[in-house]
């Protein structure tokens, strides 16, 4: 192989799929991204066996081939040479790779194409279009309430349910939930799920953070793979195999108290009080802030023994009997964070039974929160 490039398309290309190589992999091929030619263009590939990343960059091809080439050293090498410089890399049938760029020179060990482990192809099998703004969103406003539990697999990732051409997302670590629904995708779409593994998830949003100029991506979902497809770049996972539970049971459907919450205030709020409790007792109410509800306020407060107590005083509309419940303060948080909005609704009924907040215009976006008894 012999191929011309600069060096911006070089480390672009690099950056995309450097995430999903591994030094600490049992094959040592792993560490290695597969670099190749593809037409006029070279594409690079790198897999983790869970996680693969595609992309394509801009070359002159001189002569076709291909080869696996140490992704760090290799990164490392590009990154340092001068940038009006084009870079020359040739390689040989001993697997070796020539790196050329004005008087800088490198020699690198690759490893042959042949052992590097195949990468499935993008299936069309229940393949929708997606504004990339669109579905970025519901990532964000879902991932944060996946569990950390390794036990409790099948909550480790978040949960994708396309029916009726209407997509949803939802996560759950059994103390929150988080679920958002859109209609807005291209194709008829009768019918598909998939558990999307967290780090998949993440890795995503890393790849479409990036200066990337398409407005909406392909998705495909198979029985065992979800990938995702924008501009010249290809995103493939499998699956967490299991089935995810019946979380609608869980939503509030009448709650008996309803109030609307100024979103930055409450947020405010919250933080504050947070800075009160005690992190490492997760489970204790030292961690915990109170909402107690009367006449027309709202008092969010805080007491931790060794530490210190405060208290909040917010103005809601609010008529029923005096009322209170205690929430973790990060769990409140990171749902506020989320809402877009400028009020949000909080539904409840007691200091036992989940609570439900939502965008005051929005029923598509909702967050169901257990209590902490006391």
């Amino acid at each position: 192989m012999n191929i011309i490039c600069g060096k911006d398309e070089l480390l672009r290309g690099i950056q995309t799929i450097h995430s999903t190589t591994s030094s600490r992999g049992t094959l040592p091929v792993l560490s290695n991204f597969l670099f190749e030619t593809k037409g006029n263009r070279i594409k690079l590939s790198s897999t983790d066996l869970e996680i693969a990343i595609e992309c394509y960059i801009k070359a002159e091809i001189i002569e076709d081939g291909g080869i696996t080439i140490p992704t760090k050293k290799f990164s490392d090498i590009v990154r340092e040479l001068l940038i009006n410089k084009e870079i020359e890399i040739k390689t040989d049938e001993m697997n070796h790779i020539n790196i050329t760029s004005g008087k800088s020179k490198f020699n690198l060990m690759g490893i042959s194409k042949s052992e590097y482990p195949i990468i499935p192809t993008l299936s069309r099998e229940k393949c929708f279009t997606i504004e990339k703004e669109i579905f970025v969103k519901m990532l964000k406003k879902t991932v944060f309430s996946v569990s950390r539990d390794l036990q409790r697999y099948v909550l480790n990732g978040i949960y994708f349910a396309l029916v009726d051409n209407r997509l949803s997302m939802t996560a759950t670590d059994g103390r929150r939930l988080a679920h958002i629904e859109t209609s807005s995708i291209k194709e008829t779409i009768k019918e598909g799920k998939a558990i999307v593994p967290t780090k998949a998830v993440n890795d995503i949003l890393r790849l479409l953070s990036s200066d990337i100029e398409s407005e909406n991506i392909n998705i495909s979902i198979t029985n065992n793979q979800i990938a995702v497809g924008i501009d010249d770049i290809v995103f493939l996972s499998t699956l967490i195999d299991g089935v995810f539970p019946s979380y609608e049971q869980v939503i509030p459907k009448n709650s008996q108290l309803k109030i609307k919450l100024n979103v930055r205030d409450t947020l405010a709020a919250v933080k504050q009080m947070a800075a009160l409790t005690d992190n490492k007792l997760s489970s204790n109410i030292s961690s915990a802030v109170k909402f107690y509800f009367d006449t027309d306020i709202l008092k969010i407060s805080a007491s931790t023994a060794g530490i210190g107590s405060g208290e909040v005083e917010l103005e809601v509309e609010y008529k029923d009997k005096p009322s209170e419940i205690n929430f973790n303060p990060n769990f409140v948080k990171e749902v506020l964070q989320n809402i877009d909005e400028n009020f949000a609704i909080f539904e409840f009924t007691d200091s036992l039974n989940p609570a439900l907040i939502c965008p005051e215009n929005s029923k598509d976006y909702l967050y169901v929160i257990m209590p902490m008894r006391v």
